[in-house]
């Protein structure tokens, strides 16, 4: 009888373990189709690529040790990794060639000053030698290919609109089909200068005659030199990026010595940008029938898989990215009275790493505009909300990492980085309160906290923290 019952509990047991694995497979059939799916485009669109860039840097790439996959797959496909080598190297001269179009920063620097005058002054002086220490002071005087540089078209863009649009199952046509030449012309940056003259005076008194004579002569030498500022980009990224500069000027006298030095020189004081962003992109899918939304995503995040450049460039130096998962720049909540000075996000620490305004790109070399400050701090320091306000935005940005976005009613802040949130989206906070944990997340060299503040509705304007603070705050202060 116990024999019985045990085969009867086994046969059972098999039976209700068939039933349940019929039932699961019944419920999750209609699922795997998708998924399946989605593995096969997102394996042929990123890992395949990937790993075949690495094989071919690892064998062949070309003389920049560069090497990208762009169409290829491998293996007996028609189309071969020296296909890919062929467009790469042409979407890479596209670019230089734009580039080479505009001044460079060594011409800038050693370019000889266009006019000069005064009984002390040298023809052959350049403009470095000339403004050099005001210009450095101030985050440098960017020649046009560092202003331009960050609009550019990278390779990776090009590529990435290639692989989406030229792949026969979009275009409906046999065979890959790459246009780079027509898509660079279709996304090309469209630009607007204007000048400006830098201007230098110096005078001072000097013996003249024979050594220990009391006569004196008066010297003097003056120059100015003409150079350009972008104003206005209309690129894929934008509608409009507007650049407002500022004359700064330098004035001093020393009466013992009888000198008066006199300096006019441009100072970037802010950046906005207006969108709809993207939108070249966007009517460029639309032209070939992808009108969604993750069309534009899947395109973006292929051009950051091909190139570490492009991601830094789009991620953490256009800033735009934020605005595919919400919508930052139309204030819903609105402070009791004028806004006072800001809590300074990282209480006591107030080591400022880098500053806002153009640098050297600790990562990518070169110029690039910093659209906020760094501040240095260990792991999981408090991170503090400048002012009242409400949580616009409390999530994964690329580049930026975790990151905190806080509507003040005209003013937004900007907290990127992190290590962990202290709030949700929606959610009002007061000045002073915690809002998350500072670390490394996203594109970032090391600890610290990136602090941005932004205003402006339907657009981003930029602003530098610290002439908003009213300068770097000092050890003793407790705001």
């Amino acid at each position: 009888m116990k024999r019985i019952i045990e085969d009867t509990g086994r046969r059972l047991l098999a039976l209700i373990m068939k039933k349940t694995v019929l039932w699961l497979l019944a419920c999750i059939s209609p699922l795997l189709a998708p998924l399946v799916l989605f593995f096969f485009v997102y394996s042929l669109l990123f890992l395949i690529p990937r790993y075949i860039v690495q094989d071919l840097q690892a064998s062949q790439g070309d003389s920049r040790g560069r090497a990208a996959a762009i169409f290829t797959t491998g293996g007996r496909d028609d189309w071969k990794p020296a296909d890919d080598q062929a467009l790469y190297k042409n979407y890479r001269e596209l670019d230089r060639n734009w580039l080479e179009g505009f001044m460079d920063q060594e011409t800038l620097d050693n370019s000889r000053v266009g006019h000069s005058e005064g009984n002390a002054a040298r023809e052959e002086a350049r403009v470095k030698e000339v403004w050099g220490s005001f210009y450095e002071k101030d985050s440098g005087l960017p020649a046009e290919r560092a202003q331009v540089k960050q609009h550019s078209l990278s390779w990776a863009l090009l590529a990435a609109v290639d692989r989406v649009l030229g792949d026969p199952v979009i275009s409906g046509l046999p065979g890959r089909r790459p246009r780079p030449e027509d898509h660079f012309i279709y996304l090309e940056p469209k630009l607007k200068w204007r000048e400006f003259e830098l201007y230098y005076h110096r005078s001072w008194t000097e013996p003249s005659g024979d050594k220990g004579g009391s006569e004196t002569r008066r010297r003097t030498m003056t120059y100015r030199h003409t150079i350009r500022l972008l104003a206005e980009v209309q690129s894929y990224e934008a509608e409009r990026v507007i650049y407002q500069w500022e004359a700064r000027r330098h004035r001093r006298s020393y009466p013992r010595a009888d000198l008066v030095e006199e300096a006019v020189y441009p100072v970037l004081k802010g950046v906005r940008q207006q969108g709809p962003y993207f939108q070249r992109i966007r009517d460029l899918l639309a032209d070939n029938g992808l009108v969604r939304k993750s069309d534009l995503e899947l395109l973006l995040y292929l051009a950051m898989n091909y190139d570490q450049e492009f991601k830094f460039n789009l991620a953490l130096i256009s800033g735009n990215l934020a605005e595919l998962y919400t919508d930052t720049e139309n204030p819903s909540f609105i402070p009791a009275g004028p806004y006072g000075r800001y809590c300074w996000p990282t209480g006591g620490y107030r080591q400022v790493t880098s500053g806002y305004g153009w640098r050297l790109h600790p990562v990518l070399g070169g110029l690039r505009f910093h659209k906020g400050i760094d501040i240095a701090v260990p792991a999981g320091t408090p991170v503090l909300a400048a002012w009242d306000g409400r949580v616009a935005l409390a999530g994964w940005v690329e580049g930026y990492g975790k990151t905190v976005i806080i509507d003040h009613g005209g003013r937004r802040t900007l907290y990127a980085h992190l290590m962990a949130f202290g709030v949700d989206p929606g959610r009002e906070v007061s000045q002073g309160q915690i809002i998350g944990k500072a670390d490394s997340s996203g594109l970032s060299t090391g600890h610290h906290l990136h602090f941005e503040i932004r205003s402006g509705t339907g657009e981003t304007g930029y602003h530098d923290p610290l002439e908003l603070f009213g300068g770097l705050p000092g050890e003793g202060d407790n705001d």
